[in-house]
Protein backbone atom coordinates (compact mmCIF):
# COMPACT_ATOMS: atom_id res chain seq x y z
CA UNK A 1 0.00 0.00 0.00
CA UNK A 2 2.97 2.50 0.59
CA UNK A 3 4.48 2.10 -2.54
CA UNK A 4 0.65 2.86 -4.26
CA UNK A 5 0.54 6.02 -2.18
CA UNK A 6 3.65 7.28 -3.60
CA UNK A 7 3.00 6.03 -7.02
CA UNK A 8 -0.53 7.25 -7.32
CA UNK A 9 -0.43 10.32 -4.70
CA UNK A 10 -3.58 9.24 -3.30
CA UNK A 11 -4.12 8.59 0.29
CA UNK A 12 -5.13 4.37 1.96
CA UNK A 13 -8.64 5.23 1.55
CA UNK A 14 -8.79 6.47 -1.80
CA UNK A 15 -7.00 3.78 -2.82
CA UNK A 16 -8.95 1.41 -0.92
CA UNK A 17 -11.93 2.85 -2.43
CA UNK A 18 -10.93 2.28 -6.21
CA UNK A 19 -9.50 -1.03 -5.66
CA UNK A 20 -12.84 -1.94 -4.05
CA UNK A 21 -14.51 -0.50 -7.13
CA UNK A 22 -12.53 -2.59 -9.19
CA UNK A 23 -13.34 -5.59 -7.34
CA UNK A 24 -17.05 -4.71 -7.75
CA UNK A 25 -16.77 -4.54 -11.34
CA UNK A 26 -14.65 -7.95 -11.30
CA UNK A 27 -11.44 -6.63 -13.06
CA UNK A 28 -10.00 -7.88 -10.00
CA UNK A 29 -10.15 -10.05 -7.17
CA UNK A 30 -8.63 -9.23 -3.88
CA UNK A 31 -10.05 -12.06 -1.51
CA UNK A 32 -7.30 -11.41 1.80
CA UNK A 33 -7.61 -7.31 1.57
CA UNK A 34 -5.35 -7.28 4.68
CA UNK A 35 -2.21 -7.01 2.08
CA UNK A 36 -2.70 -5.76 -2.35
CA UNK A 37 -0.05 -8.54 -2.82
CA UNK A 38 -3.27 -10.79 -2.77
CA UNK A 39 -4.60 -9.22 -5.67
CA UNK A 40 -4.96 -11.04 -8.97
CA UNK A 41 -5.81 -9.18 -12.06
CA UNK A 42 -9.10 -10.67 -14.19
CA UNK A 43 -9.11 -8.02 -16.74
CA UNK A 44 -5.78 -5.44 -17.47
CA UNK A 45 -8.02 -3.08 -20.07
CA UNK A 46 -11.48 -1.28 -19.66
CA UNK A 47 -14.35 -3.47 -21.49
CA UNK A 48 -14.92 -2.35 -24.82
CA UNK A 49 -11.96 -1.52 -25.82
CA UNK A 50 -9.11 -3.70 -27.90
CA UNK A 51 -5.92 -4.51 -26.63
CA UNK A 52 -3.43 -1.79 -27.04
CA UNK A 53 -0.68 -4.53 -27.59
CA UNK A 54 -1.17 -7.97 -28.79
CA UNK A 55 1.46 -10.91 -27.76
CA UNK A 56 4.67 -10.24 -29.96
CA UNK A 57 3.76 -6.68 -31.03
CA UNK A 58 6.43 -5.08 -29.40
CA UNK A 59 9.19 -8.11 -30.86
CA UNK A 60 7.50 -7.15 -34.33
CA UNK A 61 7.85 -3.35 -34.31
CA UNK A 62 11.46 -3.29 -33.31
CA UNK A 63 12.75 -5.77 -35.82
CA UNK A 64 10.24 -4.90 -39.01
CA UNK A 65 10.36 -1.27 -38.31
Amino acid sequence: MPELEVKTGRNVTDIKSGLLSLEKENYILWEDKSDTRNIVIIEGWERGQIRPMSPGDATRYFTEY
